[in-house]
């Protein structure tokens, strides 16, 4: 018996900005195994990389995501302060839309429910008829970072932010398959807020803003003033933290709440929002999470083995 003899996993793959370019490693080391994916949900970043899997393209989004360097994830912000957001998202969904083309969902590989929060109603919704690439954009509109995104007369914003591993979208639709949560936030045991810095070198906006040349000079030109570096959080800096900190709440109080059969946590407590251009320390460090999956599943299972 092998892992392919399971009912079937299903994956809800949760949010985290550029952490979740470890759910590329996740993917690709389960393949590897010979595990089959029934289905995928997922929100924000998990909404990209699983729409990515979805739709066959996850070996190109790999390729997108390694050979990105800082100045590729400069260039991708393109700002549009003040209009419901620092960051229009053009120039991403460009690039998306370059991989996976006007796909539909629905007509994907395998099903898969990418979840937004309607900005109205602030209650979650799993998108559907609409092209993946819509959808996607949708889910990763992080507020007060990029701009809410209309579809369907209605506006939305980051899944993350009612439902951070959408387990319970996978349960309601496929709940004979054993739910696996892939959760980027660090597990109870490691918490000690620890990629929370003390305030120095990164804590004001103008140090900040630095590593963002482009993203300077247009609010330079639009006249706002950058403090100089004071003993206090900066705009930046604590968007930065507050993301971090209300991802964990949220994300372990759902994975309470709806119970996954199993959890995989990729550990990165030093990798920034931002930090796309470190694709490969993240895809390395899912494909050791989901390594330590299969080695625990098997030792709950022994006589069996996943293929060789």
């Amino acid at each position: 018996m092998s892992l392919t003899d399971f009912p079937g996993l299903s994956l809800a793959l949760g949010s985290g900005a550029a952490r979740g370019l470890a759910h590329i490693g996740v993917l690709n080391t389960l393949d590897k195994a010979g595990v089959k994916i029934d289905a995928i949900s997922g929100c924000s970043i998990g909404a990209v990389i699983g729409g990515f899997y979805a739709a066959g393209k996850l070996a190109e989004a790999e390729e997108y995501y390694r050979n990105m360097d800082r100045g590729d994830v400069i260039r991708n912000f393109d700002p549009i302060f003040p209009s419901g957001g620092l960051i229009n998202g053009r120039k991403i969904i460009h690039s998306f839309r370059e991989i996976v083309g006007d796909i539909r969902l629905g007509e994907t590989n395998i099903p898969f429910y990418p979840v937004a929060t309607e900005l109205t109603t602030g209650e979650t919704e799993v998108l559907a008829d609409c092209r993946l690439w819509e959808a996607i954009r949708a889910s990763i509109s992080i507020p007060g970072l990029f701009k809410p995104y209309r579809l369907k007369k209605k506006w939305y914003v980051d899944g993350g932010l009612t439902n951070p591993v959408p387990v319970d979208v996978l349960k309601s639709r496929h709940g004979s398959s054993q739910i696996v949560a892939v959760n980027l936030n660090l597990p109870p045991s490691a918490y000690h807020r620890s990629w929370i810095k003390p305030l120095g070198a990164e804590a004001d906006d103008k140090v900040f803003l630095d590593r963002f040349p482009a993203m300077k000079a247009f609010l330079e030109k639009k006249g706002i003033a950058l403090l100089p570096k004071e003993e206090k959080p900066g705009m930046l800096y604590t968007l930065n933290r507050t993301f971090h900190i209300f991802q964990y709440e949220i994300a372990w109080r759902s994975i309470e709440m709806t119970k996954p059969d199993y959890v995989i946590t990729p550990i990165l407590p030093d990798l920034l929002f931002y930090d796309f251009h470190k694709a490969d320390q993240a895809i390395s460090e899912g494909k050791h999470a989901a390594e330590n999956f299969l080695s625990e599943w098997r030792k709950q299972n022994p006589g069996h083995s996943t293929p060789k």
